[in-house]
């Protein structure tokens, strides 16, 4: 491209003859500037025709989910308590009984860092500690025949556990470890046992498997003679996930049977293992963990009528694990996350559906 004269670039009168210098002046300098806004022009055209565009850097496009198809799902309106839903009242919390399996001090020992984990609820199948949503170790006794594969208790959805074998307690022990951040971490253990699957699970602590191992032992060691507790209701007005909806619902989704596992403002539905896992699930989150803004440079698309602003973000297919989408609704500074993985019809009209029916139902 031939570039412009020093003429081009600036406008003056050296070589203007004197007579009749004004007259003249005037009319070459609209000459000029007509000629120069022209090239420049043609210039500015030549080159956007030749040049790529370049890629987006920094906050990426929210894009419009209208070709998202609608559908009909039969789900419970029965109001929501919104405040309750959400977290944002702090339950009533009485004393549970000691786990019958595990000491207070033991639990205290299975973290790194030094917790205020306080005991929620006990009884011969759960006994569960925190010291608040993000924080917790909770242990479970299932039967074999019913628990659900160890190779599918992912710490997160898109990375399957890797698994350790150990030589106890119990038989087949093994600690799982997570590998999102790029390096193992351990946050669980298992063992059999008389028929049963016991499980330490650890959510937002660092741990490793000599201390997972030395509370699992505890507990091989107590479960023969553990004493039997009476059904306790530790948490008054508290809410739980999984009255949300019933489960009769969720399978006329995705079908039967259908799994519940429920969580501290966290609630699972699903069916199915491996890459044939179907799952639905809803979650709380904390707007300060979780800043609305970040969930905006992820490129999430915009789905309107639903809280303050709905965004939904799709994940791939990962490890053997299904791809699903999440819906985010933001509400008071929190979040209901829905998500809903792809081996199920219309997951994303599906996640809108689940979304919009909790909206509907806050009074």
């Amino acid at each position: 491209m031939t570039q412009k004269s020093n003429d081009d670039s600036e406008l003056n009168f050296e070589h203007i003859p004197q007579v009749g210098a004004n007259k003249r002046a005037k009319k070459y300098l609209l000459e000029k500037a007509i000629y120069t806004l022209t090239f420049v022009g043609l210039i500015s055209l030549t080159a956007c025709s030749d040049v790529e565009p370049t890629k987006q850097t920094g906050t990426a496009p929210i894009q419009s989910a209208k070709q998202v198809k609608s559908v009909q799902v039969d789900l419970i309106s029965s109001p929501l308590d919104k405040q309750a839903f959400l977290g944002l009242i702090i339950p009533e919390v009485k004393e549970a009984a000691p786990c019958p399996f595990l000491s207070d001090k033991t639990v205290l020992k299975i973290v790194k860092a030094n917790r205020n984990l306080k005991r929620r609820k006990t009884s011969n199948k759960y006994c569960y500690w925190s010291k608040n949503l993000g924080f917790s170790i909770k242990l479970t006794v299932e039967p074999l025949t019913t628990a659900k594969p160890i190779g599918e208790r992912a710490y997160n959805l898109e990375n399957k556990p890797v698994l350790k074998n150990q030589p106890e307690p119990g038989n087949n022990a093994v600690v799982l470890y997570d590998t999102t951040w790029g390096k193992e971490r351990a946050y669980a253990i298992s063992f059999e046992q008389d028929g049963n699957l016991i499980m330490i699970y650890v959510t937002g602590m660092s741990t490793d498997a000599e201390r997972l191992t030395v509370a699992a032992k505890e507990v091989a060691s107590k479960l023969p003679t553990a004493p039997i507790l009476e059904v306790q209701q530790e948490k008054v007005n508290a809410f739980n996930m999984c009255s949300t909806w019933s489960e009769s619902d969720i399978e006329a989704i995705i079908g039967t049977p259908v799994q519940v596992t429920e969580g501290d403002l966290d609630c699972k539905w699903e069916t199915g293992t491996a890459e044939n896992m179907k799952q639905i699930r809803v979650t709380i989150y904390s707007g300060k963990s979780y800043p609305w803004e970040s969930l905006i440079k992820l490129g999430e698309r915009d789905i309107s009528g639903i809280g303050e602003r709905g965004l939904m973000e799709k994940k791939r297919k990962r490890k053997n694990m299904p791809g699903h989408v999440i819906l985010n609704a933001l509400y008071d500074e929190t979040l209901v996350s829905v998500s809903v993985t792809d081996t199920i019809s219309d997951h994303e009209a599906v996640a809108i559906a689940l979304s919009k029916n909790i909206d509907k139902r806050f009074k």
